[in-house]
Order: C-alpha cells, then sequence, then structure tokens
C-alpha cells in the first residue's frame, strides 16, 4: 500500500489556485472586488455628469432653484445609497459563496482524510487476521497430541477465521458474498 504524506497529499487533492497560496474563491473575490474599486466611482462619476449636463441645467433653468435643489437631493441622496446596497448585495453573495466553497472543502478532506484511515485500518485488519489464520493452520498440522475434540475445534476456528476473512474482503472490495 502506498501512502501519501500530507504535504503530497494536498498537492494532488487540491486546485491549483490553492496550490499557490490562495483557495479559488478568495482570488475570485479579490479579482471581483478589484473590479467593482474601478467601476463603482467610475459609474458614480459618469451619473452626475449627465445629470449635471442635461437635467440638472434644465430644471434650474425652466422650472426654477427650489426644484433644482430637491431634484439633487432626490437623485444624490438614492444614487449613492442604491450603488452600495448593490455592492454590498453582490460582496454578500460573493463571501456566501466563498463559506460554502471552504466548507466543501473542509467536508472533503476530512472524508478523504477517514477513508484513507479506513482504508489502512482494513489492510491491517485483514493482516493480522491472515496472520492468526497461518497461526491456526500451523497448530492444526502439529495437533496429533490433541484430543479430537481439541482439534474439532482448532480446525472449527480456522474455518470460522477464513470465512470471516473472505466476507471481509468480499465487503472491502464491493463483491457480493457467497454463504455456504
Amino acid at each position: 500500500m502506498t501512502t501519501l504524506s500530507k504535504d503530497n497529499a494536498a498537492k494532488v487533492f487540491l486546485p491549483a489556485s490553492a496550490q499557490n497560496g490562495l483557495p479559488r474563491s478568495l482570488s475570485a473575490i479579490r479579482q471581483r472586488l478589484g473590479l467593482l474599486k474601478w467601476l463603482a466611482p467610475t459609474g458614480l462619476l459618469l451619473v452626475v455628469v449627465i445629470y449635471e449636463i442635461g437635467p440638472a441645467r434644465w430644471i434650474h433653468d425652466v422650472i426654477g432653484e427650489t426644484h433644482h435643489f430637491l431634484a439633487e437631493i432626490v437623485i444624490y441622496g438614492s444614487v449613492g445609497p442604491l450603488l452600495t446596497f448593490t455592492l454590498l448585495h453582490f460582496l454578500g453573495r460573493w463571501l456566501e459563496e466563498r463559506e460554502t466553497s471552504d466548507l466543501q472543502a473542509q467536508v472533503l478532506a476530512r472524508a478523504r482524510q477517514q477513508a484513507e484511515v479506513g482504508h489502512q485500518l482494513s489492510d491491517e485488519v485483514l493482516q493480522s487476521l491472515f496472520a492468526v489464520s497461518a497461526m491456526l493452520a500451523s497448530l492444526e498440522a502439529g495437533a496429533a497430541e490433541l484430543l479430537p475434540a481439541e482439534q474439532l475445534q482448532l480446525r472449527n476456528a480456522r474455518t470460522t477465521l477464513d470465512q470471516t476473512v473472505q466476507q471481509l474482503q468480499a465487503y472491502l472490495l464491493h463483491k457480493p458474498v457467497s454463504k455456504e
């Protein structure tokens, strides 16, 4: 049986981005945040410029200064909070994705570790059972000085042990066990 060291197992089972030091989801979040750092101020600047060039001047000249002042409160009072809400909403979703991804990675790592321990334990149990079976066979071969009842018990113990080993092997290899 070949065993992997923890370092080699991490290289085999982790994605390339995680092997480089950053989990894939964290790297994606950093990229998205970098994009948002530029998009949010740029978008806000465009809204202000378009509003000031177009509707703001018209409202001031045609409707009056009071309405212009109220329109600015409505526009600037709604665009900033709306943009903030949208950014925080997307950031929250990305963080939830990351947490879910991290949790899945932890569950998968735990399952792999348990499978490895189970496989190692199964190998050790089978080897021990084979050793006991071989010892019983050698005792049975040299059991001429034992009473017939003791010889029968020894033979029955070896037969039962051999059947148990076969059933365990079949179970571990997911093969159906034939009852004899």
